[in-house]
């Protein structure tokens, strides 16, 4: 499944702000961010790794860096624990509903 991520476009710290079923979707959100807040984003086609979840739920994995004491975006997985497994214990995973922006929620 190929899905489409609205995240920072800095060069450190790539966060995800929300997960499109469709770049349309995903542009629109990404241009009324910026016009309401000026904050620059970009948007990046991702396939999601593991099985399909029916409920629509997808986690973004980001790992830590030690060397910038950062997280930076590693993936969109199907399930809680695949993201877990690619990013360890000081990584970063926010589970997100896709075309639903406003819910989402920091798991780890």
């Amino acid at each position: 499944m190929e899905l489409f991520v609205v995240m920072d476009r800095s060069i450190l710290g790539r966060g995800v702000f929300a997960v499109f079923s469709s770049i349309e979707k995903a542009r629109s959100f990404s241009d009324d961010m910026y016009r309401n807040t000026s904050f620059q984003s970009e948007v990046k086609t991702c396939t999601v790794i593991g099985g399909p979840d029916p409920s629509d739920r997808v986690y973004a994995a980001h790992f830590y860096d030690d060397f910038y004491d950062t997280h930076v975006f590693d993936g969109i997985y199907s399930e809680s624990n695949l993201a877990y497994d690619a990013v360890g214990r000081k990584g970063l995973i926010i589970r997100f509903v896709i075309d639903s922006p406003e819910d989402r929620e920091i798991v780890a």
